[in-house]
């Protein structure tokens, strides 16, 4: 009880000793005492949350960068995956030489020689595919074809590509694509 009547006593001291001052000497110390809040109010308050609001505005253009480059690589993904989807399992009489064949037929070269091959480890298996003569519009329906828009998409583990010595307007090319387990067996 005495700390809550030593406290009203120094207000009451406080008072007087307002009251004891000059008009002028009231309204500088109201000013003086109103600046101070003021001034902390704003280094307390104002400034924080203005320096909060910038780093939260830098932030959400980061992440707006971010999501837009997420949604390119969830469309690219998508994209992929729609064409794994459509791309159907090896059956089990499946001839590699004569998918080739159609695949060459289809984009409509034909092939100088093909040859199977096996790895050192044998672990997996090749073919070797010589093409002479081809243009590059060609060469690249054919590798689209065994790649990606095909009944069975292949693997291409090599390219060498080069003018013939003959017309330099056509390719002569060699292509190693590998062979799918299943279709080893």
């Amino acid at each position: 009880m005495s700390k809550l009547s030593d406290k009203f006593e120094g207000l009451l001291e406080l008072k007087r000793a307002f009251t004891g001052l000059s008009s002028r000497e009231k309204w500088l110390l109201i000013g003086a005492v109103l600046l101070t809040l003021v001034v902390i109010l704003d280094l307390g308050v104002i400034t924080p949350l203005y320096r909060n609001t910038k780093r939260m505005k830098k932030e959400i253009r980061d992440d707006r960068s971010a999501l837009v480059q997420m949604q390119k690589l969830y469309a690219d993904h998508e994209t992929y995956e729609a064409m794994l989807r459509g791309s159907k399992s090896v059956p089990k009489n499946f001839s590699i030489m004569t998918y080739l064949q159609s695949v060459a037929n289809a984009a409509g070269v034909s092939y100088d020689s093909i040859q199977p091959r096996s790895s050192s480890d044998s672990s997996s298996s090749y073919i070797d595919v010589r093409l002479k003569n081809i243009n590059l519009y060609q060469l690249t329906n054919l590798l689209f074809k065994l790649e990606i828009g095909g009944q069975y998409p292949l693997k291409i583990k090599r390219l060498n590509v080069r003018t013939s010595y003959n017309n330099a307007a056509v390719l002569d090319v060699g292509i190693q694509v590998v062979v799918p387990e299943s279709a080893n067996e």
